[in-house]
């Protein structure tokens, strides 16, 4: 097998696999070596981490076994999906029973019939036990009449039909996991190195807590949520966050479990392991996002238990007027429930999976039906349709402060409460080599208005004018004509007092996204009816975006309750909002909309208030959000109608006697399948190849 050695110390190395994706390393021939102490695999990078006696034997011998074993060796990953395994076989069995159904002696006929129809029977005599008359008591009515008039092979085609849709429901759940799996490289069952007092100790993932020192070395996955403390390394998190380059991580950055060391060594206080790790808590929300139903799905499984009594009516009626056993069958066999309540559920999962491989994660099926139909999208300006990554252009001070102090203590409380633009003051910091240490006391973060704090005895102040001027009464009369200038040149500015007096301002280039136009554009082509702009720049700056992007309507100098405002005045006109917003500022508003959009750049309370997430770096993500959105409801709607017209004539094809009880329960269950099939088939978005 090809490798080759990454790390190595003198009892420790880590080699680079070249395994198949899907394939596990066979480590016996490993294990048996002398010398050996422990190894361990990540097969998510292909990676094996082996601890020895630092004999140099021992490696050359270890080194050997690894070129020597053949790929052939390796064992294909078992199945873990148990569930989905035995409703497989359950369906393969009943399918071979039907297909052996003509060579099975008469008297065993309804001995194997029954045999295959008791998972059904079971759920039908629970529902009635828990009196509720639901599509279980009318599948298992529709079975018994079917053995009732000695037709069992009716019977058989629809438990096996029954067994098929139920494996395909499953099916579709288990990809979505499996999906969300290897989008983000769920860590777990590793071991990883941990700092004690005693040095460094090899420990299991699963038993890392809050508070433990994690060591993560190049070619490792990080296995938990934490801060750094020591340490340098490029670190590769494309499944957090899109990003296709590593990015710098050091002392005082946040890490997140999934991402992987590319190079370099990290010293990790963990914040949050196992469960409760920023991945862990994506995965989980998508797979409750089912939970929070589309007003269409509740509609239709309230529709289908509504059907069943009068299925059974119906039946009843068929059977008084007509005393045949057959036309009753005919038409107990063709039922509207059963598809009603699995089309619309199997097809808002479908979606949801589909959208969360694309790096948009919607977090329910209401959600999907809202932004279908929203039609006004309300869009903050910052880090939303400007650029994630704003400069500095410049830094100028006032009333005796030097440039570099205002830029320094500007960066050093900033850096506390990361946003696009507290980004780019600290990179333009470490740009000019300008060191900022923890010199300032607590720092308290006045959403919307600014920072405050303590430096060398003086409280400094960094915000917007509304904060610095109206709120904390700092006199600006010095610096108002440097203002209009910057304000007049489109840039955005930022304001730093000490002790009340103004210390300098710093002006902002936040360029708009290229990519902005194109999206207001696509909305409007998929039926948005009206654009607005909320933020709480300046008016000037805020003006300069409005027009380069065409928009009719913005609002500047907002708070984050004055943002909330505009929602609600816009819902109770009855518009449909969707907000998208990317900051602290912006979660009142997000809470509030219809649909709430957060950027995988915002802030993290903005990201746990929104309803869809985008991961990818630009925003497409939302033009395919409601692309397929739309798609999804319509998809359901029209199966809605093909159920409601196909059963019906099948009815009436029944009642007049002109279908048998077989080809009704064939027909129905081919109609449910195809329409089972069309919920989950891969919506054909046309701009899904490049939005």
């Amino acid at each position: 097998m090809k490798f080759s050695i990454i790390h190595e110390l003198s009892d420790r190395l880590r080699i680079k696999l070249s395994i198949p994706r899907g394939y596990s390393f066979d480590m016996d021939a490993i294990n048996v070596i002398e010398g050996i102490r422990a190894v361990s695999v990540n097969q998510s990078i292909g990676t094996l981490l082996v601890r020895y006696d630092g004999d140099g034997s021992t490696r050359m011998d270890l080194t050997k076994a690894v070129a020597e074993i053949p790929l052939t060796s390796l064992q294909k990953n078992k199945p873990v999906c148990d569930k989905l395994r035995k409703k497989k076989m359950v369906a393969i069995k009943s399918g071979m029973l039907l297909l052996a159904s003509p060579l099975i002696p008469l008297p065993l006929k309804p001995l194997i019939a029954f045999y295959g129809a008791m998972p059904i029977f079971k759920k039908g005599i629970q529902s009635l036990l828990n009196r509720h008359l639901n599509v279980d008591v009318l599948d298992s009515s529709a079975i018994g009449v079917a053995m009732g008039i000695g037709d069992y092979r009716a019977a058989g085609i629809i438990s096996f039909l029954l067994k098929v849709g139920d494996y395909f429901e499953e099916r579709t759940r288990q990809r979505s996991r499996k999906m969300l799996a290897d989008m983000y490289q769920v860590v777990g069952g590793e071991y990883v190195w941990v700092n004690t007092e005693e040095g460094e100790v090899l420990v299991k993932a699963s038993e890392i807590s809050e508070g433990d020192i994690v060591i993560v070395r190049a070619g490792s996955l990080i296995p938990v949520d934490g801060t750094v403390i020591e340490g340098e390394a490029m670190v590769n998190q494309s499944s957090m966050t899109g990003e296709p380059l590593p990015v710098m991580k050091r002392a005082g950055i946040t890490v997140y479990a999934g991402t992987a060391v590319v190079e370099g060594t990290l010293f990790i206080k963990t914040i949050s392991a196992r469960n409760e790790t920023r991945v862990a808590k994506i995965i989980k929300v998508i797979e409750e996002s089912e939970n929070l139903k589309a007003d269409a799905q509740s509609h239709a499984e309230e529709l289908a238990n509504k059907i069943v009594p009068y299925s059974l009516l119906l039946s009843g009626i068929t059977y008084a007027l007509t005393g045949s056993l057959v036309r009753t069958a005919s038409v107990l066999l063709v039922d509207y429930s059963c598809i009603l309540k699995l089309s619309a559920p199997l097809a808002i999962m479908s979606t949801i999976t589909k959208a969360a491989s694309r790096g948009v994660l919607i977090k329910g099926g209401k959600f999907i039906e809202k932004l279908s139909s929203a039609d006004v999208f309300v869009f903050d300006k910052t880090g939303t349709l400007t650029q994630a990554t704003p400069e500095v252009v410049d830094v100028i001070p006032f009333n005796g402060y030097e440039r570099e102090y205002v830029l320094k203590y500007a960066a050093c409380v900033e850096e506390h409460f990361p946003h696009p633009v507290a980004t780019a003051i600290i990179t333009k910091a470490a740009d000019e080599g300008i060191i900022h240490k923890e010199e300032h006391g607590k720092v308290e973060y006045i959403a919307a208005h600014g920072i405050v704090s303590m430096v060398n005895g003086k409280r400094i102040l960094v915000g917007s004018r509304h904060f610095i001027l109206d709120d904390e009464g700092v006199d600006l009369g010095i610096a108002e004509s440097t203002i209009k200038e910057l304000a007049h040149r489109g840039l955005s500015v930022l304001y730093v007092a000490m002790d009340n007096e103004l210390a300098g301002i710093i002006a902002i280039d936040d360029p708009l996204r290229q990519d902005s136009l194109k999206l207001l554009q696509e909305l409007n082509g998929l039926g948005v009816r009206k654009v607005i702009m909320l933020t709480g720049d300046t008016d000037a700056a805020a003006r300069s975006a409005a027009e380069k992007l065409g928009i009719k309507e913005y609002h500047s100098q907002m708070l984050p309750d004055e943002k909330r405002e505009i929602i609600n005045q816009l819902k109770d006109i009855g518009h449909v909002v969707a907000m998208v917003g990317d900051g602290i500022n912006d979660s009142p508003a997000l809470s509030i909309a219809d649909v709430g959009i957060s950027m995988k750049h915002g802030a993290d309370v903005a990201k746990e208030t929104c309803d869809v997430l985008i991961l990818n770096e630009d925003l497409d993500g939302i033009v395919y959000a409601r692309d397929v959105s739309q798609k999804t409801i319509a998809l359901i709607k029209q199966n809605f109608k093909y159920i409601i017209g196909i059963n019906s004539a099948l009815i009436g094809l029944g009642l007049i006697g002109f279908l048998s009880p077989a080809t009704s329960a064939l027909m129905h269950n081919v109609t449910t399948i195809a329409v089972t099939m069309n919920s989950v088939r891969s919506l054909s978005v046309k701009r899904e190849e490049g939005i």
